[in-house]
Formats: structure tokens, sequence, C-alpha cells
């Protein structure tokens, strides 16, 4: 199978690139995600000169395969440097089995070399790791989905088990109740639907990379763009200490899983020397839930940062399902042992392109 390899261009080739979208992820049918408007904002309108990388290839004039990299900026030690942050992949369905993901991953990351030292993915796919790894990329982590159960009545429900709903809830509430942290009243906290209304937010974010090795720079300008998808609500909870200082910050979005409404949690970034407000960020966040009828709350992080940011103390649990890091490290500006290394980093959802 002869193939033809190219930088993407959206001006000419944007509708063979919205219908291999929907034939490789059908679930979206329906969903804004399909279209050209959500392709534009991720794409096209990220706050950096280079907007992003894409390839793709091509098979007798068809589009039958496309890689896509965002160009995350990380502080990586003490230097900071443009990331690719790898999205949708993909290949058509007409011709899979026939090494096209393998070539798109060597075309595509060979060109990437010229401009990242490194790139970066969370597939929760187990199909396509085999096809990652055959070209270089590896697995330093697993960044677990955990979750917190509000009710059950949703869950119940779709298990044809509804009449065990009051149990359950009873049986939830007395495990949360078990679970919860102090709520310190010297702490205040407020909850916003815009990023420009978080008080004093690119000061906290800097801050807060300073505290970790490996740190997304979040400042206001990526934070407006990463939270500004096409039909997309976000929520962005703010604690303050007693001076009014910005102490921790919570991302969060009402989101279906598994038919259960749930809270998914983007970011959580919380200053290093204030661990004990977890347990005002585990309240604010249940009592909106109860405003929004979200009956479970989940994100997802490395097992490091779970146990660093409490999450089993507050009710979480480990869910079976498990997103998978992977780095490919092009130009080893950085040593694997830095860049592979758990407790160098707090990843969340934030960083990938999901929700």
């Amino acid at each position: 199978m002869e193939l033809q390899f190219e930088h993407f261009d959206y001006h000419r080739n944007l509708e063979l690139q919205r219908e291999l979208f929907k034939d490789c992820f059908p679930e979206t049918s329906g969903e804004t995600i399909q279209g050209e408007k959500h392709y534009l904002w991720k794409f096209q309108q990220f706050p950096a000169t280079t907007k992003s990388w894409e390839y793709a290839a091509y098979f007798n004039q068809e589009m039958v395969g496309y890689y896509a990299v965002l160009p995350y900026r990380y502080k990586i030690g003490s230097k900071e440097t443009s990331v690719g942050m790898v999205c949708d992949v993909m290949t058509s369905s007409k011709y899979r089995g026939k090494g096209i993901f393998t070539k798109m991953g060597n075309y595509s990351t060979n060109e990437l070399a010229a401009h990242v030292p490194f790139t970066m993915g969370y597939p929760i796919r187990k199909e396509v790791i085999p096809g990652h790894l055959k070209v270089g990329w590896k697995i330093p982590f697993q960044l677990p989905l955990y979750m917190k159960f509000l009710r059950l009545n949703t869950l119940l429900q779709s298990k044809k088990i509804g009449f065990l709903a009051p149990l359950g809830n009873w049986a939830i509430c007395g495990y949360n109740f078990l679970r919860k942290t102090k709520v310190n009243p010297l702490y205040s906290y407020y909850i916003v639907d815009t990023i420009d209304k978080v008080k004093n937010y690119n000061e906290f974010t800097e801050k807060w990379g300073r505290s970790v090795p490996n740190a997304l720079k979040k400042d206001l300008a990526f934070a407006r763009w990463r939270y500004s998808a096409p039909e997309r609500k976000y929520h962005f909870l703010a604690v303050e200490n007693e001076q009014q200082q910005l102490i921790a910050f919570v991302a969060f979005r009402k989101i279906i899983k598994e038919s259960v409404p749930s809270y998914g949690i983007l970011d959580y970034q919380m200053l290093p020397e204030y661990t004990d407000c977890h347990g005002t960020i585990n309240h604010a966040l249940k009592e909106k839930a109860k405003q929004d009828n979200v009956e479970a709350i989940m994100t997802m992080m490395s097992t490091y940062s779970a146990t660093e940011y409490e999450l089993v103390k507050n009710g979480f649990i480990k869910s079976p399902f498990v997103f998978n890091l992977i780095i490919k490290n092009l130009t080893n500006e950085f040593p694997d042992a830095e860049l592979f290394e758990e407790k160098n980093w707090h990843l969340m959802w934030v960083d990938s392109d999901d929700l």
C-alpha cells in the first residue's frame, strides 16, 4: 500500500479530515466535537505563533490517516520548552491492519523532531498502544481514573437494580462521611463560570508551577483557550486564605459517564503549603454537585499525585479505567530519567485535549 504523506492543509482538506474523524470516532455522533467549529478552536486558535502541527496520509486521493499535535508549553526542570501534545490520531476503518498507524506515527514524529524535544499522549484504548510502541513511544507510568460517588440512583438504575438505590445511597453517604477531611474555617471559596473572574489567577498558577518539577504553563492566555471549547461550559473553584490570596484552584465541568451525571475535574492546583484545604475543596464540589444533580465526581491523575492530593482520604476510589502516559523522546535534550519520573509531574485532563 503506497501512501502519500504531507503536512495537512485545512484550507484545502478540512472536509476530508472531518469525515475521517466521524469514521474513527463514531461514538461522538451528533456532538459538537465532530463539527468544523470545534476543529478551528482546537487546532487554529491556540495562543501561540504556531497553532498546531498536523500531518495527513493519502491513498489514491483519499485521506486515510491524520496525526495532530498541539504545542503545549512546559517547564521541564529549570527550562521552558514547547512539547508536542499528540491528539486526534486517526486511520481509516477501511484500511486498518495495513500499517498506516505505524507509518503515520513514524513520519509525523520524525517531522516533529525539528520543533519539539519530546511528545506526549494519553491513550486509554489498549488497541492503539502496540502501534505507538513500534515507533519508539514508551509508557513511563499510568494515570488511573479516580471516582467519588455521591449517589447511586442512575448507576443502579442502568444495571436494572434501581430498587437498591436507597440502601446504596445510605452506604455511600456513610463512606463519604467517614472519609471526609475537615473544612478549615480560615479559608473561603467561590465558584465562577469564566476563568477571567478567578482573581489573581496568573500570579497563582505561576507560583504553583514553580512547586512542580515538570509543569504545564497554565497562564491566563492558555486557560482562556483551553476553557473555551465550543458549546462546553466550565466551572472554576477558587479557594482563598485569610488575606484573600488564591491558594487552590479547580477547573471542572458536568459530563455524562456511563449514563451517570458527573463532574470531570480537569485541573486541581494547590500551593504546597496549604495541604489542609482539600476538605474545603471537596465540600465545595459536593455542595455544587447537589445544585446540578451530579451523582459522581471523577478525575485522572497518577497514583503519586492522587496520594499528594489526598483523593482516597476524601472518598475517591481508583476505578478500573486507566489512561497511559506515553512519551517519545525525540532529541534527548531531556534525559528519560527526568521525563519518566512520576514524582516530577502533576498531570491531569488539562494536560490533554480531553473534556
